[in-house]
């Protein structure tokens, strides 16, 4: 990963001197990725004595729905959270990087996803879906007033830019971990727990 912190500064012609912040998505998403990810960015902001902001990756994600998305729709990002669930949150767009959520990250099952942003929706406001979570989801998400981004489209993407424009728009978020559920481990802890297991 560093080595390619290096490559990118160097393709854009930064040198580490020049870094002011760094900026991290911190979720919600797998235990794992997310404490790799976070440490790296706190590990380099102490040792370029520069602060670490944090973002949420699904408010960045709604940030690029925004771009595609027709005025007044609601944005809902969501993405593969595994175990057959999705992460997923809805937000409408206030113009420059701010959002106003309208429901906050969760971790659901397609189908329980797609009854909670339905209701959210209305012939002349309809719910854009878009990231990883879409093709994950499959025909679940078929649902009135939804309308989803096809696989692979640029909107449906987290950006690292989108990311530093939620922190530049108030939305910073502490360099922590957000889950949205509890990890793997946890839920093996508990299954052993009420099986017997001890």
């Amino acid at each position: 990963m560093l080595e390619a912190v290096h490559g990118l500064l160097a393709s854009v012609g930064v040198g580490r001197d020049e870094l002011e912040r760094i900026v991290v998505g911190v979720g919600p998403g797998g235990f794992t990725g997310l404490r790799i990810g976070i440490a790296t960015a706190l590990g380099l902001g102490q040792a370029l004595r520069v602060p670490v902001r944090g973002a949420s990756s699904l408010e960045a994600l709604a940030l690029g729905l925004a771009e595609v998305a027709p005025p007044g729709a609601t944005l809902a990002p969501a993405l593969d959270a595994r175990r057959g669930e999705l992460f997923v949150a809805a937000y409408r767009a206030r113009g420059a990087g701010v959002l106003q959520e309208l429901l906050g990250p969760r971790a659901l099952a397609p189908e329980a996803a797609a009854d909670a942003l339905a209701a959210l929706g209305s012939p002349d406001a309809p719910v854009v879906i878009g990231g990883d979570g879409v093709a994950v989801a499959g025909p679940a998400l078929d649902a009135p007033h939804l309308v989803l981004l096809p696989a692979g489209a640029a909107a449906g993407r987290v950006r690292a830019a989108d990311l530093v424009r939620r922190v530049e728009a108030g939305g910073e978020r502490p360099a922590v971990p957000v889950y949205a559920r509890l990890p793997d481990a946890e839920v093996n802890r508990r299954r052993a727990l009420a099986a017997g297991g001890g």
